[in-house]
């Protein structure tokens, strides 16, 4: 199988302090890029993983409550960083996205998946089982950052659960990690369940990415220097997660694998540091 291309894409971004994503950095504002996979495969053509922000963000967070959540999250969305524009400079159309894997369903990892008409969804069933018990709860919804008038109106027809494809074992070097779905058949893409920050959040290995291994992690961190040494998100920032205890023992798995294998690429959804180094070295 000829390798597959990556391309990791910063579509738009929020500010936060940045205290609150790791103990011991600064009390001041920085951007956390909202990130997203863009994936060529030979045979499955071309497919995302989550799809950051988008214009649906706005309309969905108009009123109250919804718009506590643009309120408690500023967020700036770029014309040039738009995922559409992107894609289009590249030559790609909407129409030509066949799959969009959904890490876990939070406004900044979902608001652009009204766009893709022909993709085919893969998701996280408790993730989802969670999602639908909120669809007539808007306050206890955007407290947990969910927003479901994001969904395309036809989503569950399109959506297949990771949990429905076969496991396989991953690479022992991918310890303490010990298996994935493997979603397309062939063991390139493998979707990791990263528990704790959702139910059960996916995270995404290509095994055959060229150069090297990519691991798109997520929200197991916002930081991996912070995960590398071992600095947890601020305790207000873990009680925001499904469940923290989960969430803590994904974290220092991810940093035991980040540093013990340097030559895999580590990509979270948020550290500009990390987009920075996969795209420019």
């Amino acid at each position: 199988m000829s390798s597959i291309d990556v391309q990791y894409l910063r579509v738009g971004h929020c500010r936060h302090l940045e205290c609150i994503a790791a103990r011991g950095g600064d009390f001041k504002m920085i951007d956390f890029p909202a990130l997203c996979g863009l994936i060529r495969h030979p045979q499955w053509g071309w497919i995302l993983f989550d799809t950051g922000y988008s214009d649906h963000f706005y309309h969905a967070t108009e009123h109250l409550p919804q718009s506590l959540y643009r309120i408690a999250l500023p967020i700036t969305l770029a014309e040039n960083e738009k995922l559409l524009v992107q894609l289009h400079a590249m030559g790609i159309g909407a129409e030509d996205i066949n799959l969009v894997i959904v890490s876990h369903y939070h406004g900044d990892h979902i608001a652009g998946l009204k766009d893709f008409p022909n993709a085919r969804f893969i998701a996280s069933r408790k993730d989802t089982n969670a999602i639908q018990q909120l669809v007539n709860k808007p306050w206890r919804a955007t407290l947990q950052g969910i927003l479901p008038a994001l969904l395309p109106t036809d989503y569950f027809k399109r959506l297949s659960y990771a949990d429905d494809y076969k496991t396989k074992a991953l690479p022992k070097w991918m310890q303490p990690f010990s298996e994935g779905f493997d979603i397309l058949g062939d063991a390139s893409l493998l979707l990791i369940t990263l528990a704790g920050h959702s139910q059960d959040m996916l995270g995404l290995l290509i095994t055959d990415a060229t150069g090297r291994p990519v691991f798109m992690a997520a929200d197991a961190c916002w930081s991996l220097n912070a995960c590398k040494e071992g600095r947890l998100p601020a305790a207000l920032a873990r009680i925001a997660s499904d469940n923290s205890r989960k969430y803590q023992s994904t974290f220092m798995s991810l940093g035991e694998l980040a540093r013990r294998e340097p030559s895999l690429a580590i990509l979270p959804s948020h550290c500009t540091h990390s987009w920075e180094q996969f795209n420019h070295g």
